[in-house]
C-alpha cells in the first residue's frame, strides 16, 4: 500500500510539473510577452517576418513536446512501470523550455531595445544601412543578402549574431542577423560595419585569404606571423569598416581601444588584435589609400606619446616595434587580398576606399549642402557616406566635434537640426 501511495504520489508531482512548464510554454504565442507592440512595428517587415516565423516554429515544437510529455505522464498514472520514462519526459521537457526561453530572451531584448520613437527611428535607418553595406559585395558574389536587426546594449564593443546560426533551443536557425550597437557608438556607428563585415567574410570565404596575405607580408618573421595570423577574422572585419566609413573608424575604432589597462596588452586567445597594434593598422590604411597627410598622423602620434611602447610587457616590446616597421605592408596585404567569392578580385574593387576619402567627403557635403542633413533622398541614396563625413568631422577637430555629435544624433533621430 505505502509503494502505491508513494507511485501515485510520484505521478501526481510529475504531472503538476508538466503542467507549470507547458502553462508557461503556451504563453510564447504571445510575441508581445517579450516585447512591445511599438518595438515589433519599428522592425521592417522582410526582418520581422522570419524572426516571428522562427519563433513561433520554436515555441509550437515545445509545446507539442509538453503535450506529449502530458500523454506520457498519464500513462504513468495507470501504469508505473512508466514512471521512469514519464519522470525522463519531463525532465527533457523542462530543459528544452530553458532552452527556447534563452532564445526567445535574446530576441525579445533586442527588438525591445527599441524604447523610444528616436531611439526606433535611429535602429531602423542602422537596420538598413547594415543591409546596403553587404549588398553590393554579396550580389556580386551570388549570395542572398541577410536582412538585419540591430539592437541597442550596453558595453563598449558591437558584436554580431550572423544569419544562419544555430539558436540555443535545437533546430532553430537564426533568420536575420542580429547587430549589437553600444550605446555611446550609436550616433558613430562605424563599428556596424565591421560587424556586416563579419557576415561578409563568413559568406565569401575572405578570412583565410586574408589570412593568407598577411602571412605572406610577414614571411621570414615567424614570430610576427604567429602573432598576427590568428588575428585575421577581426583585421578583415576591421577592413571592411574602413571600406565604408574610412578614417572615421580609426578615430572610432582607437575610443574603443584606448584604455590604459588593456591598449598594450596581449590576452591568451583573445582573436582581436592588440589595440595599440589595431590602431597603427587603421593609420597605415588611411595613409596608403588618403595619402601621408591627414588627421590620422595626429592620432598615431598622440597614441604613441600616450602609450609609448616602454609601458608593454618587456618581452612584447620587441614584437610591437617590428609590428610598427612592417604595418604598411600589412595594411597592404589586407587591402589587397582576393576574396574567393569575387572570383579572386581584393574587397577594394568593390567598395572604393577614394569613396570615403576626405576630399571625397568633403566634395558630398559641398555638393549636398544643407539638405545632406534633411533630405530623404540623400539619407537613401548616401546613408552611409553620411555616417563616414559626421565621423571624420568629429574626428578631425575637438573643438567642434560636440557640434558633429548632436548633428549626427539629430539625423539618425530623423530631426529637424536645431535652429
Amino acid at each position: 500500500m505505502t509503494r502505491d501511495i508513494d507511485q501515485h504520489l510520484v505521478t501526481s508531482d510529475l504531472q503538476r510539473q508538466v503542467a507549470h512548464w507547458l502553462a508557461a510554454a503556451r504563453t510564447f504565442r504571445d510575441a508581445e510577452e517579450f516585447a512591445s507592440i511599438e518595438a515589433w512595428k519599428s522592425v521592417e517587415r522582410d526582418t520581422g517576418a522570419p524572426l516571428r516565423q522562427q519563433i513561433n516554429a520554436v515555441v509550437e515544437e515545445l509545446i507539442a513536446l509538453g503535450e506529449a510529455t502530458q500523454r506520457v505522464v498519464a500513462e504513468a498514472q495507470r501504469n508505473p512501470a512508466r514512471i521512469p520514462a514519464a519522470s525522463t519526459s519531463v525532465q527533457r521537457f523542462r530543459n528544452r523550455y530553458v532552452q527556447v526561453d534563452t532564445t526567445l530572451d535574446f530576441l525579445g531584448d533586442a527588438v525591445n531595445s527599441r524604447t523610444s520613437a528616436p531611439l526606433r527611428e535611429a535602429l531602423t535607418t542602422l537596420d538598413r544601412l547594415a543591409v546596403s553595406s553587404m549588398q553590393g559585395v554579396l550580389e556580386l558574389a551570388r549570395k542572398p543578402v541577410p536582412r538585419v536587426l540591430v539592437y541597442q546594449d550596453k558595453g563598449t564593443g558591437a558584436s554580431i549574431l550572423r544569419a544562419g546560426v544555430r539558436l540555443w533551443a535545437p533546430g532553430a536557425i537564426m533568420p536575420v542577423a542580429a547587430i549589437k550597437i553600444v550605446r555611446h557608438n550609436l550616433y558613430r556607428p562605424t563599428s556596424l560595419f565591421h560587424e556586416t563585415g563579419h557576415q561578409v567574410a563568413h559568406l565569401t570565404g575572405w578570412m583565410p585569404s586574408v589570412r593568407a596575405a598577411i602571412a605572406r607580408a610577414l614571411k621570414g618573421d615567424e614570430k610576427l606571423q604567429a602573432m598576427w595570423t590568428p588575428w585575421a577574422s577581426e583585421i578583415g572585419a576591421d577592413v571592411f569598416a574602413f571600406l565604408h566609413t574610412g578614417y572615421a573608424s580609426t578615430a572610432a575604432l582607437y575610443d574603443v581601444v584606448g584604455n590604459a589597462d588593456t591598449i598594450l596588452q596581449w590576452p591568451v586567445g583573445d582573436p582581436h588584435p592588440i589595440g595599440w597594434l589595431r590602431t597603427i593598422l587603421g593609420c597605415a590604411m588611411s595613409r596608403l589609400c588618403f595619402g601621408d597627410k591627414g588627421p590620422w598622423n595626429a592620432l598615431q602620434r598622440a597614441m604613441e606619446a600616450h602609450y609609448p611602447v616602454s609601458l608593454a610587457e618587456e618581452t612584447l616590446r620587441p614584437l610591437l616595434v617590428r609590428s610598427k616597421a612592417a604595418m604598411p605592408r600589412i595594411a597592404d596585404a589586407c587591402l589587397s587580398a582576393p576574396v574567393p567569392g569575387l572570383g579572386g578580385r581584393p574587397m577594394t574593387d568593390v567598395l572604393d576606399p577614394k569613396r570615403v576619402s576626405p576630399r571625397a567627403l568633403a566634395e558630398l557635403e559641398h555638393t549636398a549642402g544643407a539638405a545632406l542633413w534633411t533630405s530623404p533622398a540623400w539619407r537613401q541614396r548616401e546613408g552611409i557616406r553620411i555616417v563616414a563625413l559626421a565621423g571624420l568631422r568629429e574626428a578631425e577637430c575637438p573643438e567642434t566635434a560636440p557640434m558633429w555629435i548632436e548633428r549626427a544624433r539629430r539625423w539618425f533621430a530623423n530631426q529637424a537640426e536645431a535652429a
